[in-house]
């Protein structure tokens, strides 16, 4: 009767196994980024989105004109008082995620040289929008999601 001796693993069998979790891994890795990008997008999206709310809701609470300004080239977005100079009383500043690699916006924007790449959408104290228009963020992958600010009411929805 013959026992069965070492039944370890030799480094071809080793080698071998490796080498077919490395394919695995390979053909399954490229699925994982989409997701990501997925998730990013519509995040960014429900923030800007809020944050248009919230620009809409400084606007009527104080009682004055506040601007929500989308940078369509540095990739950034920010709330303001409406004044004179586009770099006054800046209530709020943020980037967006690197994962955004494009921004498209139908605002118009009142500036020009350096700031002409800055959207402009504006709210009165009623609440009510100076125009009306979307934002469109696109990732590597060409997936989009789109903002849309409705007349006259200047809610906001995520498409």
């Amino acid at each position: 009767m013959k026992m069965w001796g070492n039944s370890g693993l030799t480094l071809i069998e080793f080698i071998i196994v490796i080498s077919i979790i490395g394919m695995i891994l390979a053909v399954v890795s490229p699925n994982i980024k989409p997701p990501i990008e997925e998730a990013v997008l519509e995040a960014e999206a429900q923030r800007i989105a809020q944050e248009i709310r919230l620009t809409q809701q400084l606007a009527i609470t104080r009682g004055m004109d506040y601007c929500f300004e989308i940078h369509v080239n540095e990739k950034y977005y920010r709330i303001r008082p409406r004044t004179p100079m586009p770099i006054e009383g800046v209530y709020k500043k943020e980037y967006l995620n690197e994962r955004i690699n494009v921004i498209e916006c139908n605002f118009s924007s009142p500036y020009s040289g350096e700031y002409s790449a800055l959207k402009v959408l504006t709210y009165a104290p009623t609440g009510i929008p100076s125009q009306t228009g979307t934002i469109e963020l696109y990732v590597n992958s060409g997936k989009k999601k789109t903002i849309r600010v409705a007349v006259g009411t200047g809610r906001v929805k995520i498409e």
